[in-house]
């Protein structure tokens, strides 16, 4: 009996080591590939400043290097279990229900991954000819595709594989994925061709998102089904629009930032930050709640992610938090409401999105963002004081001394520096967003690794691949979102909407308030990065037509998007915090409640009054 256990254990294992060898290749391959990114635009920042000369060739690299980047990253995120996904089944689901939906979970992602695989494959055998700059096969960029597609269907396929049961399982559902795929090209889906492909489209991923699958997953499913039963988007035109739609230079700029963030939090660098804020507002009451606020507004100017920010400020702050009486669910609120100012603060990942959406100028965008990151954390600060009365959490202290705050400001000024550096090249346009991106990102390693020796080069190599894995799934989102959006355009949908928005409303800021009410409602269930992506082209023109400047509509959208991070029922930031420290989300959610609705009222002026958001670059002018 003993030996035939062991005989049918041994194809699970077996697997199992081939899925952690494969692992580890690709975790090199991503830290590889960024590295490149990273010096190939570094040099063409030295070229240019230093030199009086620019390379031709390091754009067209990096912006190849991103695209290999985000689908190999992608592959990653399946065998890791770190795509985002919806929340939306209960937990306590009898097991023979658990076990259908992984079933149909595997064989929606297996069905997706077969079709991007030939898709990309497709698309890599019809394409000719040799690059601009580099003079390389064209075909090399896409041949990504088909391999990552392989590579995260034996992901997919040793995912929870410890036993031979859940192994065949796996199996049993890329074989039926497969026979669907074969089907599909034979016309399976042929009764669906009058039926509206944006109708299909929204059924799928909808079903999808209800299941448990990842939303970037979701979003291609739902595209991809519809194309194949209406033919309005061929499969290799599909995975091109993922393509160019993802990989804009302006977009490089995700990863080098949030490897700043990284290495920022690695090096302890963000500790200088907190030492700062304490000797500013840490003597009032609740000074600890208004340290974490002030922390995120000043991190989120270097790391640009609210994820990032969360994660770390849960770790730093929340258990000194707990330890000075402040209630965990209390803490984890303020470190989630805060965690949404990093995407408000330039530089911010969702500014870089909405720019690559909008075709805006990315100076102004940031330069659009800091008064309203100040007003926002100003209303958190207020709440956060008012609860702390009410409550009589941390009385008040006396204030730092003059010595002790001018001491915690020379020691955070080497990490301040960055956001001042980043947001003057830009503004001035001395530089270009992506490269101050790899600016700030080389300083901060300066800093972390050579100056303060904060870390050993195994700790950069684990957290340059968890970077460089987040930038991917940043990405992959983004290329899941492009011809989602096309679909929706080419079918005529936003002219609808604003159609019907035009006769609901008669005014400006009428119209501000379908439009927030849809952004809400879309940041219940949607991630920030795919909501704005799904939504900024179907209201954009409606509102710029209706006098709107599309910056001021960039920095509405971010931060009414950002606050479903911290709404029922998806609320990554609540997640976030809540896993980590160890709280009842549902207690977290509830005590996020007052610092929603003050932020909700910096939105509403935001909407009033256009000054807020672009009058500070036409000040500077």
């Amino acid at each position: 009996m003993s030996a035939y256990r062991f005989s049918l254990a041994t194809p699970s294992l077996g697997i199992g080591r081939a899925a952690t060898g494969l692992e580890s290749l690709v975790r090199f391959l991503v830290f590889g590939i960024l590295l490149a990114m990273t010096l190939a635009v570094l040099a063409g920042v030295v070229s240019r400043y230093v030199f009086n000369d620019s390379f031709s060739w390091t754009e067209e690299f990096a912006i190849w290097c991103f695209t290999w980047l985000i689908f190999l990253g992608a592959a990653l995120g399946v065998r890791q279990q770190r795509h985002v996904a919806g929340d939306f089944l209960p937990n306590d689901l009898p097991a023979w229900l658990v076990g259908v939906l992984g079933f149909t979970q595997n064989l929606i992602l297996s069905l997706t991954l077969i079709m991007m695989l030939f898709g990309g494959y497709q698309l890599a055998d019809m394409v000719g000819g040799t690059s601009a700059s580099l003079q390389w096969p064209t075909a090399i960029k896409y041949a990504v595709i088909p391999i990552s597609g392989v590579i995260a269907l034996v992901f997919l396929l040793a995912r929870n594989a410890d036993n031979t049961g859940i192994l065949i399982r796996n199996l049993a559902a890329i074989a039926i994925a497969g026979l669907i795929y074969v089907g599909l090209d034979q016309g399976l889906l042929g009764p669906l061709q009058g039926i509206s492909p944006s109708l299909i489209m929204l059924v799928v991923f909808f079903i999808a998102l209800g299941v448990g699958v990842p939303i970037s997953f979701s979003l291609m499913f739902g595209v991809f089904l519809a194309s194949s039963a209406s033919f309005i988007l061929p499969a290799p035109a599909v995975v091109q629009n993922m393509v160019t739609g993802s990989t804009k230079f302006i977009l490089l700029a995700i990863p080098f930032f949030l490897s700043t963030g990284y290495l920022l939090n690695l090096g302890g660098l963000s500790t200088r930050l907190i030492d700062f804020a304490t000797s500013l507002v840490g003597h009032l009451r609740g000074g600890l709640a208004h340290v974490n606020i002030l922390n995120s507004l000043m991190v989120g100017g270097i790391s640009g992610s609210s994820s990032a920010d969360a994660a770390s400020s849960t770790k730093i702050l929340v258990p000194e938090m707990v330890k000075r009486g402040y209630s965990p669910a209390f803490s984890c609120a303020v470190t989630a409401s805060s965690a949404i100012l990093p995407n408000v603060v330039p530089p911010a990942i969702a500014m870089l999105v909405y720019a690559s959406v909008a075709n805006v100028s990315i100076a102004r965008l940031f330069m659009a963002g800091i008064v309203p990151a100040i007003m926002a954390a100003g209303a958190l600060m207020l709440v956060a004081y008012w609860i702390s009365v009410r409550r009589q959490y941390q009385t008040a202290t006396a204030r730092a001394p003059m010595a002790t705050i001018w001491h915690t400001f020379v020691r955070a000024l080497p990490v301040l520096v960055i956001t001042v550096g980043v947001l003057g090249g830009i503004r001035f346009g001395v530089i270009t967003a992506t490269e101050a991106g790899v600016v700030a990102l080389l300083w901060t390693f300066v800093l972390g690794k050579l100056v303060f020796n904060a870390y050993d080069w195994k700790q950069f190599y684990r957290s340059f691949v968890e970077c460089g894995t987040d930038a991917a799934l940043v990405g992959f989102l983004i290329a899941a979102s492009v011809p989602f959006a096309w679909i929706l355009i080419a079918e005529q949908v936003p002219q609808e909407i604003v159609g019907w928005a035009g006769t609901a409303a008669d005014s400006q800021f009428g119209l501000f308030i379908i439009l927030l009410v849809v952004l809400a409602v879309a940041g219940m269930f949607l991630d920030l990065t795919p909501a704005m992506l799904i939504i900024a082209p179907l209201f954009l023109p409606m509102m710029t037509n209706a006098g709107v400047d599309p910056v001021q509509l960039g920095i509405v959208m971010i931060i009414t998007l950002q606050l479903g991070g911290i709404s029922p029922p998806v609320g990554l930031l609540v997640f976030i915090t809540s896993q980590i420290a160890k709280v009842s989300p549902s207690a977290v959610f509830r005590a996020a409640v007052p610092f929603i609705a003050a932020t909700m009222v910096i939105v509403l002026l935001l909407c009033l009054f256009p000054a807020l958001t672009i009058g500070l670059w036409n000040l500077l002018e």
